[in-house]
């Protein structure tokens, strides 16, 4: 199952669940998701020292809303983020899940 990057736009689309103190803190930079939309990811740049974190969202089983279950930060480049983030999606993926429950 391929991962491909998208728009804010279409991962918008997925009504994935943010704090809402996020926009404070980081913003949004790159956006992910496998073709048949079982998780998506995004990769952050912190305000403050301006470092790269991910999160891999998943459905939760009560609601069905896209959810963080794993995340890293403190990344120090665009493109190891990119590699980590992939490589967490396509992890997830292997497990044949597709509720994630969220343990952030």
């Amino acid at each position: 199952m391929a991962i491909r990057s998208m728009s804010r736009k279409e991962f918008d689309s997925f009504q994935p669940t943010r704090l809402p103190i996020a926009d404070v803190v980081i913003e949004e930079v790159e956006w992910f998701a496998d073709d048949d939309g079982i998780v998506i990811g995004v990769i952050t740049r912190d305000w403050s020292d301006r470092d790269w974190s991910i999160a891999v969202l998943g459905r939760d089983s009560r609601r069905g809303t896209f959810r963080a279950f794993d995340a890293d930060a403190s990344i120090g480049k665009l493109d190891t983020a990119r590699l980590l983030l992939v490589a967490k999606m396509e992890m997830a993926l292997a497990t044949g899940r597709k509720i994630f429950p969220q343990y952030l």
